[in-house]
């Protein structure tokens, strides 16, 4: 890993490598990212709305492919950006982590307490996702 002239760490393409403390800083500053499994043994890539919650990122869902995911303990991966075009600057995190259905009732209260509205109510979600990280890792540029 080389250095930027901040003294940053860069990767091999010269992108500033971001610390584990700045990527959870930047986890927890974020409402939307992107969940990533594989559904049907094809690859899908979902938004949703999401919270930190004691180092676990956690979202609601409707039953379908992403709770399916979470049922099955799937391996996922989560991501989130922020990008300015103009100046062209920005930075991503990405996660990977495990998928896990939340059924404790005193731990959905606890969720529940966190204000999480979905964008999407068109259709009640009532089903809670974690994601338990075991790998995280950001860019900027």
């Amino acid at each position: 890993m080389d250095s930027s002239s901040s003294g940053a760490p860069t990767d091999h393409g010269g992108l500033e490598v971001l610390s584990l403390d700045e990527c959870r800083r930047l986890l927890e500053t974020q409402q939307i990212g992107r969940i990533a499994f594989i559904a049907a043994g094809e690859p899908l890539i979902m938004p949703v709305t999401y919270r930190m919650h004691k180092g676990h990122i956690v979202f609601r869902t409707t039953t379908g492919e992403k709770l399916d995911a979470a049922r099955n303990a799937a391996s996922v991966g989560f991501e989130i950006d922020e990008w300015d075009a103009s100046d062209q600057s920005g930075w991503s995190v990405i996660v990977g982590g495990t998928a896990q259905d939340v059924e404790e009732p005193a731990e959905i209260a606890e969720l529940k307490e966190l204000g999480l509205r979905p964008w999407a109510d068109t259709v009640a979600r009532n089903n809670w996702v974690r994601i338990i990280p075991n790998e995280i890792s950001g860019r900027r540029i």
